[in-house]
């Protein structure tokens, strides 16, 4: 498989991710009450998260991979990847129409979750028009060689894209 190129995809999922994206987030909030740990509401995160991952799905789709995809949203944290496709088993990060570098927060990435790549996935813009989306291909290991940097709350692996 290659491991970068551009791709377009129908502009509806740009309005689905705006509502999934809302329903993630306010799980979150159940999720945030049920276990503390997993905290983390940001409707923004959370729309992103959604178009990256349904941009995914779609592309594996029209290219007619086979694959399985796990559940959207969910009260419970999802302990597995996003989608699983011949031996990869990947989690898809959606990056900023303005983004210039990939990252994987360390916790996460240092984490049994059995992830074999990490698919990014950066919409062209956030307009909801949009149909072409850049994506990346990194497998866990080659994201264990790259910089750790702290940010504000965390720290993660990451990598300057061009």
């Amino acid at each position: 498989m290659k491991k970068n190129g551009v791709f377009y995809y129908p502009h509806l999922i740009n309005e689905q991710a705006l509502y999934i994206g809302g329903l993630r987030d306010t799980v979150n909030l159940y999720t945030a009450e049920k276990f503390p740990k997993y905290a983390r509401p940001n409707l923004r995160v959370s729309q992103l998260g959604c178009k990256a991952e349904m941009i995914a799905q779609y592309f594996f789709w029209s290219h007619k991979y086979k694959y399985d995809a796990t559940q959207m949203l969910g009260v419970d944290p999802i302990k597995d990847c996003d989608i699983k496709v011949n031996d990869m088993r990947i989690d898809v990060k959606g990056i900023n129409a303005y983004g210039s570098n990939v990252r994987v927060n360390e916790k996460a990435h240092l984490k049994d979750k059995n992830t074999s790549h990490y698919l990014f996935i950066r919409p062209d813009s956030d307009d909801l028009e949009c149909q072409m989306a850049e994506w990346w291909l990194f497998s866990h290991k080659e994201v264990s060689d790259w910089d750790l940097v702290e940010l504000k709350f965390s720290k993660a692996f990451q990598k300057e894209i061009v």
